[in-house]
């Protein structure tokens, strides 16, 4: 390589350097990305225009625009308790996420028992579907779904269909080709080719289907054989959930966001939502909540740590994966030494390679040693995004205790003020508790030296991946 191109990428990785302090990240980002560029500068370069610079100038959806949506939920929402105020003001205050309280929630453990529900909602679809997959694959179960889509299309039903783009990038082009062929509206969310950019590295990782804008479904499963026949290693453990009420409104506010992102189509009329009229019933009290890399705040981080931090008794957390913002560890740890039954659930093999379950298993070490009780899933691959607290607030939606979720991915999560669900939530952890085992803090501190410095230099680079 000449000379002047050596002193050309050296320029170009100082200054990036310099900018990276400048942006005041969290330390790790910031040593991560610094690091990064240092040893590996070319590497360095490439990485951080992909995945490193901040997507600020990216909106979903104009401001007045998403008012115009919520204005449709907005005369259904209820004051919070007393007991939900600080959680439901900082939704609210920060997502604009009303808290309604007419709704009606079933959980699923498994893919089977949702795909089943699933299938007879959209068959009993008479106005729209909105469907919304991380994962729409070309196997048995995509098809059995597409086929139902297509069906419904030729009945005269509106079927609207988004993936991701980058997570379903191996997908036959046929596969989608046919639904739009029958009549259904597919779009990919935030395609990478032909405009890879920065804003390729922020994926959508949301499940959200909505039905005539009465029935929902979203959680942590996607559409993919692997949720019905299990993996490797074993089952695939996951936990989804059906919603009717007027918390529904706010799943088809978050798929019309993102459909007016990938569609550039703005849909806002009184047919897509329910004409349910509000209510103070003794129901399912239920605060629908989006996170999105272009919010100033990261509302998850926020929630998650208050959710911790106002444990009475218990906080248990089921992740598949644990690379916590310092925020939530902390609230972990404090929640712990405070006398809480502080319980994490994660898998005991990982889908992700090597660098992300060792990066977990970096900083199981020191919430071991505040009291956290860590458990390692054994009967194949637990994939919940679930949070239950006191037996009263239950969390379940697509985001993982990780920077890619809390920080660069498009995110959707429901927050429970409800006994019933908490409980069901609980017990599924104890039948999960079953099926794993608990670490020793003394056994663990067994590893080898070496197997620690990897664990730590994985950590390192967490905030890349």
């Amino acid at each position: 390589m000449p000379l002047w191109l050596h002193i050309l990428i050296w320029i170009f990785a100082i200054n990036t350097i310099v900018v990276i302090v400048l942006e005041n990240r969290r330390p790790t980002d910031t040593l991560a990305w610094v690091l990064l560029l240092l040893f590996i500068p070319i590497v360095g370069l490439i990485l951080y225009f992909l995945f490193g610079t901040r997507p600020m100038r990216h909106t979903l959806i104009k401001p007045e625009d998403l008012q115009t949506l919520k204005a449709h939920i907005q005369p259904l929402a209820v004051s919070p308790t007393e007991e939900e105020r600080p959680l439901a003001d900082l939704l609210l205050a920060n997502n604009q996420a009303y808290l309604t309280a007419d709704n009606h929630i079933e959980l699923y453990a498994t893919f089977k028992d949702m795909l089943e529900h699933l299938q007879q909602d959209l068959v009993a679809a008479k106005d729209h579907i909105h469907f919304q997959f991380f994962k729409f694959e070309d196997d048995i179960v995509g098809r059995q779904i597409s086929d139902i889509l297509i069906d419904k299309a030729s009945h005269g039903v509106e079927v609207r269909v988004i993936y991701d783009a980058a997570a379903n990038w191996s997908v036959p082009v046929g596969f989608y080709r046919r639904l739009r062929k029958a009549g259904v509206d597919v779009q990919p969310f935030n395609r990478i080719f032909p405009y890879l950019s920065s804003f390729s590295n922020y994926r959508n990782h949301r499940k959200v289907v909505v039905i005539d804008g009465k029935v929902g479904y979203m959680g942590g499963m996607n559409i993919a054989e692997r949720y019905l026949t299990g993996i490797r290693t074993g089952v695939w453990r996951d936990t989804h959930f059906r919603i009717t009420g007027s918390a529904v409104g706010e799943m088809q506010i978050a798929f019309l966001s993102d459909w007016h992102f990938a569609a550039r189509q703005l849909l806002a009329g009184q047919r897509y939502f329910s004409k349910t009229e509000r209510t103070t019933l003794s129901a399912n009290r239920v605060q629908i909540v989006t996170s999105n890399p272009t919010d100033p705040w990261r509302v998850m981080n926020q929630s998650l740590t208050l959710l911790i931090a106002r444990a009475c008794d218990y906080v248990w957390l089921q992740s598949p994966y644990f690379i916590p913002t310092d925020a939530i560890l902390n609230a972990l740890c404090t929640a712990a030494l405070a006398g809480k039954d502080v319980r994490l659930m994660i898998p005991a093999k990982s889908d992700r390679g090597v660098l992300v379950p060792k990066a977990t298993f970096s900083y199981l070490d020191r919430i071991l040693s505040a009291g956290v009780r860590v458990f390692l899933y054994d009967a194949g691959y637990m994939h919940a995004k679930t949070v239950v607290v006191d037996d009263r607030i239950a969390s379940i939606g697509s985001v993982n205790i990780d920077p890619r979720s809390i920080s660069l991915s498009f995110e959707i999560n429901a927050f429970v003020y409800d006994a019933d669900v908490a409980l069901q939530q609980r017990a599924l952890f104890e039948q999960d508790m079953q099926q794993a085992h608990e670490l020793n803090l003394a056994d663990w501190r067994k590893r080898s030296v070496g197997e620690r410095c990897i664990e730590s230099f994985a950590r390192i680079l967490a905030p890349i991946f």
